[in-house]
């Protein structure tokens, strides 16, 4: 009996979206794979020249290669992919579709990230954006001058003819459920805390909410000791790294899920603690309508005087069966069965 067809992987970051991604691709391929993960922006070329020679080893046997995200690291697997004639997928999340000069942010601001983006995603076989938004869109939550209107690999490259599947992810509703006791009026947002991730993520919302409503409980999950705030709340629980399997007792604890987000593709985050019975409070950007649907609510524009009135509103509301909507909305529209459209994808395109 022949082994398994072998297949190139590479990712920025192995999160939860990613190893699922792995975790579904080996079913059918034996997944080799690597972390462009450099952690200073000078060490981007040594990352490059070590990618380079893991795909010179592994590409030319490989059936197929696929990458999370456009970016430095998608530039070789397509480049090389064409050179040893393995397709090449590129997942699209997010930043390499983006350019918000205004908390810089996005791949196509830059130089020389936006031109190796564009061309690696020009010269994949394949393009799996998970939302929507994520090829051309108008987001207008956040009108700051300084950053384009129109957002989307296509609104940066209108020429890109690769061909385009939208496939979201999908999530265990069994592993992520209800669990313990609830603290009413408790506000939640999990977030890898960056410089630019403090706007972008709407931490900045999070903070300014704790400071109106000081009887009400915040938490944010992905603080990183090298972050430094101006000021920081005293009812805001700044929390670091939760392990994977630990996030849905976090989820549990709290009522209120927080996405305030200026620019997303699918955001995981939400969905799972909507599965964990979170009531969702979210920016009506990217995935997050279809996410959210009537189970939430939403916050029209970049407003801390309007987004006071939406939390006003939802803290004096009998939230218990928003809370079951939530979940049963995550469960029906994206259960994990929804990401093997992804497998069937990748099947279609590899070589033998």
């Amino acid at each position: 009996m022949p082994g398994k067809r072998k297949l190139v992987y590479t990712t920025t970051i192995m999160a939860s979206f990613a190893r699922h991604d792995v975790a579904l691709l080996s079913e059918e391929f034996e997944v080799v794979s690597f972390v462009f993960a450099p952690r200073r922006k000078w060490a981007t070329p040594l990352f490059l020249l070590k990618h380079a020679f893991f795909l010179l080893r592994h590409l030319p046997g490989a059936s197929i290669s696929v990458t999370q995200f456009g970016g430095f690291h998608a530039f070789l697997p397509t480049l090389l992919g064409r050179l040893f004639r393995a397709p090449a997928v590129v997942v699209l999340g997010g930043f390499d579709c983006a350019s918000f000069p205004s908390f810089r942010y996005g791949a196509h601001h830059r130089f020389p990230m936006g031109a190796m983006t564009r061309a690696g995603l020009r010269w994949a076989t394949h393009l799996v954006p998970c939302s929507q938004n994520l090829v051309v869109s108008e987001p207008h939550y956040s009108a700051d001058p300084r950053d384009p209107v129109r957002q989307g690999y296509k609104a940066f490259d209108p020429a890109n003819t690769t061909p385009c599947t939208v496939i979201p992810y999908g999530y265990d509703t069994e592993r992520l459920r209800p669990t313990g006791e609830r603290i009413k009026g408790s506000f939640l947002t999990v977030a890898q805390m960056n410089a630019s991730n403090f706007t972008r993520k709407g931490v900045d919302l999070l903070f300014a909410m704790a400071e109106r409503f000081p009887a009400q409980r915040f938490t944010l999950v992905g603080h990183v000791p090298s972050m430094r705030y101006d000021r920081v709340p005293p009812n805001v629980e700044l929390v670091g790294f939760v392990p994977y399997d630990q996030l849905p007792e976090v989820y549990s604890r709290h009522e209120f899920y927080l996405q305030l987000s200026v620019w997303e593709g699918f955001p995981s985050a939400p969905c799972e603690a909507m599965l964990c019975g979170c009531v969702p409070i979210v920016s009506p950007v990217a995935a997050l309508p279809d996410i959210v649907g009537d189970t939430g609510y939403f916050l029209d524009r970049r407003d801390p005087d309007l987004l006071a009135g939406v939390i006003a509103e939802a803290l004096s509301a009998d939230q218990a069966n928003r809370s079951q909507a939530a979940r049963d909305r995550i469960r029906t529209l994206f259960p994990p069965a929804t990401r093997r459209r992804f497998l069937e994808l990748v099947r279609s395109l590899a070589r033998p």
